[in-house]
């Protein structure tokens, strides 16, 4: 092309992203406001105008006659690519002049371009590729098993994605990639951008520049991949998305004195003007669950964030998807411009592209099942094919005629060419290959390489490399910038993620400052008694406790952001290990103001030692503390594929570290094959260092507990013949100090110094911190469990398709061809008549403000007809569908909405179809189940199952998805799953298969290519002609697809009305509306849907010198509008009625019965359970290890006294266990929960069977889970007795305790809007359950405000069961451990005489016997039996089946519960 010779000929026309913009004339302040920016930008392209000239003419006069006619040509665009607007003509000259200002600072050109030869990539055949479930693991081992399979070589299947490939790009030129989807487009730009890992082997040559593959690692940046899908921070604005991008990549050598924050905030402004964003810098970029940007507008963002990257080669995949026409050919020109002044290499891949588009391009290649089927210059390709027998269609586009000779439904062959032209991939390859464009293309290969190897353009591509890299970055590091650099910009902006998400952290403060007085008041002013040595280790236990489960949202966090990390790392703008740092210095004052919040509050309520120090540190050691849990959390989701493995690990650890903090079980007794673990285990240490802090110089009496006590004994007489109830006071001591209490009750060596103990343990609690920041580091710089962004097929064992085999090729050809065909039969459509009129539909943006996004549309559509809903951009379509289709949730929505003149009905979102612009598919189900779901719940129960079935198979060939229908659907965060624009036809079937009588589609075609969509177009035409009514918005409809529509809506931006009414033959009566407003003829072969976009100003830098909303409101077709709407208001009840009303009677909800639904849903629930192994053997393996720990932890227990503290201490282990389950539960019902809003908007199902169905699925796994925990403990610790049905009671209320646990937390899941809000919530509630349920505070110890809650907690009556069960027939022996020691006095014969007033008084409560040692010596014993054990709590073995009832009633409660916030937060918010 012309733009490309003309730049060869310039030997300075290159620059670089780093110095694009680089001009010392502009303005180096902050610009703050948008009129300012878009003027700043105008003003420097206008100077810079008319200074490039008079500059070249003095220093390139050999040039000057080029460079003229290089703008004059507008950069080449003689080709059909339209001439150059205005502002992309100022674009080329910024650029160019900002090159030359680049060269004179020493800038070297990266004039770096790619060759590939033949390049095969090897995939894993799909039959190796099989959907796990929980029988997979018994199928391994069986076949390891068999004897035979021992003998038999493995059969590793594999396919080539790409076969024998060859092509290249010089720089400054541009490659466009076409092909049909699963023809390896996306394949070969990874290859090229050197993205191998998911790939079995890649075989072939491809270098860059002259840089073999081998070392092009250290310049990976230099060579991206833009993947199709967007994936940023939802919270984060535009210019923070940006700036932190331009942060990374700011390079070192910017021009003199221009300072970073000058350069980038020009970098930013220009990326903003040159996308048309400029309005939108403060917006949140939002997602399918925020609210933010619109789809297109993100795409822009994806693009301008590639952009600041800076690499000389970009590697596009579908970029343009959800951008409007306009938009995307603004976007193809700016790649253009781009590429011509900077030399920058630009492949890429495009669906449904332009001829405008097209012709941008200089060469392009054309796949076919992996196989390149042409590759040369664009003006030679459509002719290339014709040759070959392929007839082109009047007004079709060349690319969509390029991917259509390779479509036996779509290709038209000439007359005198059947049998002869080519048929599959192979046939069309060998064609290529013995063609004479195919022999020029390799001669023009060779050449280039030769003149790569004779000018090595890499030494001054490294030079400017390493010119660019800041001072502290290695030369043979890939980042522009230093470690410090990075770590900065990513503290920022993680900063600004949490500010963005303000809720959340307002949730983790508020539940920091509702739990810190319940805590405080638990253990409220602690006395220096023997009790309050006791109770100040369960005081600070539970301040452990507080924070780890706190920690606890870490995890799920975790798995937020790991595709844009995948993105970042491969754009180069970070180390992995950067983000990590980065994190942790976020956490720090977060964590500080959450330790200090709760224990300002808690340490003075406990009644802790007031010395300002011992305060100091204790929150100096939570913090460390808490840093380490939340670390700790943050490794297992980071060595984890998926939430539930990483919290099933996590609740093992949890439970492990808890027992083994010594404050459940004392060091000393700790069994010898445990103890080991003491010492890897943060929580212990933290425990040392916060008791030794407590009571170090702390003194306690027991005068009033001492042995014997009573009034008998207060006389100073006998003070010498009492003692303490603790090994720490001696014989006749009614005192103890703090040091001696830790030595004799724990175990701990505290010796020489109290204050080195402390600091010794809080310097391990730090290490820790330490060692986990460490591994995290090493484990995000290893691991990446994205799959590199690649998505990798699963299938239903056996039923997995051949790849890129040819026989099954033809096959797949017939299905399709024959669905096409067929596609007539069976469409009886009802439809009706659908008007809307002066729709209204505001958002709250600020107190007491609201933003218009629809002023007045107006409209309809009739059965038969087929209405295109289009605009630019941001013009508010979807807003449109979504107040059209009833599926807004907020804001104001003001108009009338009449189906037949009548107003809509409870069955409108049933009998509606709605295929929304974001794909909410469930991962665990198929395609073809996902179809098969959606026909059962949604068709008419009049029609049969099989008829439905057979309904959805039409439509998976229609779609040509037959293959696919056993395919995993999967999600692209895990890299398991069927294609983005797979996942688009997958949605659209869901709809198809209901057979709506009104059909919404929000660009069906977006993502797909020309094929696919114009299956999917002709098939809606097809519904359209079997009568019914349908609107369907869509960006960039080729003449062709647009030929399809009857009439169509046109937007402009802030929502208002363009034009209304019929497009008419070849879009005359359309084209006419707009030539009679002064718009320019249209020609034949143009395509009206670009030329009505370009009239009324879409796109980038759109403009129109007509108010178009306004000469809408003026003309003649706009009044026949409102005239025929009367009409049919009045018409509609009579004329469209019957047609509306074929499945009898009354308008239903929903088409099935509420028994039906519940069946499907828990049918389809239990599926997926089943198809989440990582999730219920996660559950089990959990159950396993924490039964085995627990039970070898207790292992054996006998009668004495110890160990009826150690059998109360296994049970709340067994509570915890229960507890911790919440957490389980809670990821897997909030994503569950998700699915469910989109279903029930459509009106699959109601909100009652879902809420049944949740609960239900899950009680087998843990019936499971806590019969395995029941066998690996039970026996173990020696619980076990003679009588069966004491050992079943056990069992059996164990099972109803998960049960309510599990309903417990589905509660606390239907009731928050999120994971985070769930996991704030959920430690606010559970310490209600193990803090007062008896253990770590005695009853007769509980505040009496909190007396209720004791009396109604479901864990106080669970523990009097299981404790009264256990304990009820075990008889006490105490040890000499276990004794209390005392003397007698001289007076008294015995022992038993001395303490008879101690243990027969009858205002005494004691228990136990009087021993005697010999001598003087006596000992007490506490108790004689389990009985006196539980009956100094108030329990009773007579309460066994009334806790049974109470915790069975709990269980029932929570159902309710689960049912009740379903149904209040069964409505999804949009």
């Amino acid at each position: 092309m012309n733009n490309n010779n003309n730049n060869n000929n310039d030997d300075n026309n290159s620059l670089e992203l780093n110095i694009i913009n680089s001009s010392n004339n502009l303005n180096e302040e902050h610009i703050e406001s948008v009129e300012h920016s878009i003027q700043e930008f105008n003003n420097v392209a206008n100077e810079l105008e008319s200074e490039f000239k008079d500059y070249f003419e003095e220093t390139h006069k050999n040039d000057v006659n080029n460079i003229k006619n290089d703008i004059e040509a507008g950069g080449g665009d003689e080709g059909g690519g339209g001439a150059e607007k205005e502002e992309d003509f100022k674009l080329r000259n910024y650029f160019k002049q900002s090159q030359v200002d680049a060269i004179q600072n020493g800038g070297k050109l990266k004039k770096m371009g790619v060759s590939f030869k033949n390049l095969t990539v090897i995939g894993k055949g799909a039959d190796q590729s099989v959907i796990a479930d929980l029988a997979t693991p018994f199928t391994f081992l069986i076949s390891k098993l068999n004897v035979k399979n021992w003998f038999k070589k493995s059969k590793s299947s594999t396919f080539d994605i790409l076969h024998d490939v060859s092509g290249f790009c010089k720089d400054g030129e541009m490659l466009l990639v076409l092909g049909r989807p699963g023809s390896g487009c996306s394949s070969l730009l990874r290859t090229i951008s050197n993205q191998r890992e998911s790939y079995v082997d890649v075989l072939g040559k491809v270098t860059y520049g002259g840089i073999s593959q081998e070392k092009w690692d250290k310049y990976k940046a230099e060579c991206i991949y833009v993947p199709e899908e967007d994936t940023h921070y939802p919270t984060l604005t535009v210019r923070e998305t940006l700036e932190f991008a331009l942060k990374c990549k700011t390079p070192s050598n910017r021009l003199p004195n221009e300072k970073k924050r000058t350069f980038r905030e020009k970098i930013f402004n220009l990326l903003l003007g040159m996308f048309g964003m400029v309005h939108q810098s403060e917006t949140m970029v939002g997602n399918e669950y925020v609210r933010g940007l619109s789809g297109g507008e993100r795409k822009r963002i994806t693009i301008a964030e590639s952009m600041v990257s800076a690499s000389s080669i970009n590697c596009y995949d579908c970029s343009t998807r959800g951008l409007d026409a306009a938009s995307a050919l603004d976007y193809a020109k700016s790649i253009r411009i781009m590429s011509d002044t900077l030399h920058k290499t630009t492949i890429a891949s495009f669906y449904q592209a332009s001829d405008s588009i097209y012709n941008l391009f200089d060469r392009v290649l054309i796949l076919e099942k992996g196989r390149c089927v042409y590759f040369g210059p664009v003006e030679k390709a459509k002719q290339y094919f014709m040759n070959l027998g392929f007839e082109c269609e009047p007004r079709k586009s060349t690319p969509d005629f390029l991917t259509g000779v390779t479509n036996p439904q779509e290709r038209k062959i000439r007359d005198g060419f059947n049998g002869i032209v080519p048929e599959t991939s192979v046939e069309f390859e060998e064609a290529w290959k013995n063609s004479e464009i195919y022999r020029q293309s390799c001669q023009q290969q060779e050449e280039y390489e030769k003149l790569i190897e004779h000018e090595q353009p890499s030494i001054d591509f490294i030079q400017e490399i390493n010119e660019q890299k800041s001072k502290s970055t290695s030369k043979s590091s890939p980042f522009t910038t230093g470690f410090f650099v990075q770590v900065i910009a990513l503290t920022i902006r993680n900063f600004q993620i949490i500010w963005g998400d303000k809720f959340s952290l307002i949730s983790r403060y508020s539940s920091v400052l509702v739990q810190a007085p319940i805590y405080g008041s638990i253990f409220f002013a602690m006395s220096n008694s023997i009790d309050g040595a006791f109770t100040r280790g369960g005081a600070i236990f539970a301040s452990i406790l507080f924070n780890a489960l706190l920690s606890e949202q870490e995890l799920s966090i975790t798995f937020t952001g790991r595709r844009i990390l995948q993105k970042h790392k491969s754009y180069a703008m970070y180390r992995p290990a950067a983000l990590h740092f980065a994190q942790i210095i976020t956490e720090i004052p977060i964590i500080m103001i959450q330790v200090f919040l709760f224990s300002i509050v808690t340490y003075f309520m406990y009644g802790l030692d007031s010395s300002g120090s011992k305060f100091f540190i204790n929150c100096f050691t939570l913090i460390g503390f808490t840093l380490a849990t939340n670390n700790l959390y943050r490794l297992a989701g980071n060595l984890t594929p998926s939430v539930y493995i990483g919290q099933n690990i996590m609740n093992v650890l949890f439970l492990t570290m808890m027992t083994f903090t010594s404050y459940i079980i004392p060091y000393h007794q700790m069994p010898v094959w445990f103890s080991w673990y003491h010492y890897c285990n943060p929580f212990s240490f933290a425990f040392r260092a916060l008791m030794a802090n407590e009571f170090d110089g702390l003194k306690f009496d027991c005068i009033q507990d001492a042995i014997p006590r009573g009034e008998f004994y207060q006389n100073s007489t006998y003070s010498t013949h009492r003692s303490c109830a603790t090994g720490a006071s001696e014989p006749g001591q009614l005192y103890f100090s703090g040091e001696r209490y830790l030595e004799t009750s724990f175990g701990w060596d505290i010796k020489p110094s109290t204050q080195g103990f402390i600091a010794y343990n809080i310097c391990i609690v730090y290490g820790f911190w330490i060692l986990f920041i460490i591994c995290n580091c090493i484990v995000l710089n290893i691991i990446d469990w994205t799959s590199g962004g690649f998505t990798c097929k699963v299938y239903l064992k056996g039923k997995a398709p051949k790849m890129n085999d040819v026989e099954n090729e033809k096959q797949q050809n017939l299905l399709v061809q024959q669905a096409t065909n067929n596609m007539k039969e069976s469409l009886s459509m009802p439809g009706g008549l659908f008007t809307w009129q002066h729709m209204y539909y505001s958002v709250p943006i600020q107190k007491n403000n609201m933003k218009l996004l629809l002023d007045d549309i107006q409209g309809w559509i009739k059965p038969g007809q087929m209405t295109a809903l289009m605009g630019s951009s941001g013009a508010g379509k979807t807003t449109l569908l979504d107040v059209l289709a009833k599926r807004k949730t907020t804001g104001e929505v003001l108009g009338k909405t009449l189906l037949n003149g009548k107003p809509l009905e409870i069955d409108f979102e049933r009998i509606t179809g709605y295929v929304e612009q974001m794909d909410v598919l469930n991962p665990a189900l198929t395609v073809r189940e996902t179809l098969r779901f959606s026909a059962k719940l949604r068709g008419e129960p009049t029609v049969s199952l099989e008829e439905k079935f057979k309904y959805v198979e039409q439509v998976l060939e229609m779609m040509e998805m037959k293959h696919l229908g056993d395919a995993l659907i999967g999600d692209l965060e895990t890299g398991v799953g069927i294609s983005v624009e797979e996942r688009k036809r997958t949605t659209i079937g869901v709809e198809l298969v209901a057979k709506p009588h009104i059909l919404f589609l929000d660009e069906p075609t977006s993502g797909l290519d020309a094929q696919s969509s114009y299956n999917i177009i002709k098939f809606i035409r097809k519904l359209a002609d079997a009568g019914m009514p349908l609107v369907c918005t869509i960006h960039q409809p080729s003449s062709v697809l647009f030929e399809h529509f009857d009439r169509i809506l046109l937007l402009a931006k802030g929502g208002k009305t363009v034009y209304f009414g019929d497009i008419g033959e070849k879009s005359k009566t359309l084209t006419s509306y707009f030539q009679r407003h002064g718009v320019r003829e249209c020609s034949e072969n143009e395509n009206p849907a670009e030329y009505i976009l370009e009239a009324c100003g879409a796109g980038r830098h759109g403009k129109s010198i007509v108010d178009w909303p306004q000469a809408w409101k003026e003309s003649q077709e706009y009044q026949s509008v409102c005239e025929e709407l009367k009409e049919l208001e009045v018409t509609g009840p009579t004329m469209y009625s019957s047609s509306i009303t074929v499945d009898n009677g009354k308008p239903r909800e929903y088409a099935t019965s509420l028994t039906y639904q519940t069946i499907e849903v828990y049918k389809r629930l239990n599926l997926i359970w089943w198809r989440s192994p990582g999730y219920s053997y996660g559950t089990f393996i959990q159950s396993a290890l924490v039964g085995l720990i627990n039970g070898w932890t207790f292992y054996n227990l006998q009668n004495s006294a110890n160990d009826m503290n150690q059998r109360i201490f296994f049970i709340f282990n067994v509570t915890m266990l229960g507890i911790l389950l919440m957490f389980l539960v809670l990821p897997q019902f909030i994503t569950q929960q998700d699915f469910f809003k989109r279903d029930y908007a459509s009106k699959f199902y109601h909100w009652l069977p879902f809420a049944l169905s949740i609960i239900v699925v899950e009680l087998p796994f843990v019936l499971v889970s806590g019969t395995i925990f029941f066998f690996c403990s039970f026996w173990t610790a020696g619980l076990n007795s003679e009588d069966a049905s004491t050992n079943f009671f056990f069992w059996f209320i164990f099972m109803l305790f998960l049960f309510y646990c599990v309903g417990f937390g589905q509660a606390i899941g239907a009731v928050c809007i999120n994971i985070t809000v769930a996991l704030n919530l959920l430690p606010v509630l559970i310490i209600f359950l193990f803090l007062f349920c008896g253990v770590m505070v005695a009853p007769d110890d509980i505040p009496h405000f909190w007396k209720w809650v004791y009396h109604l907690n479901p864990c106080t009556h669970f523990l009097e069961a299981m404790v009264t069960n256990v304990l009820k027939h075990v008889d006490v022996k105490c040890t000499l451990n276990d004794l209390i020691k005392f003397t007698k006095p001289s007076s008294f014969s015995t022992c038993q005489d001395y303490a008879y007033q101690f243990l027969n008084n009858s205002t005494s409560t004691s228990t136990g016997s009087v021993q005697s040692l010999g001598g003087d010596n006596c000992g007490y014993c506490l108790y004689k039996n389990g009985e006196e054990y539980y009956s100094k709590l108030g329990w009773s073995y007579d309460h066994r089946w009334r806790g049974f009832g109470i915790v069975a009633g709990y269980f029932v409660l929570n159902i309710f519960l689960v049912i009740l916030f379903v149904y209040l937060t069964r409505k999804g918010k949009r």
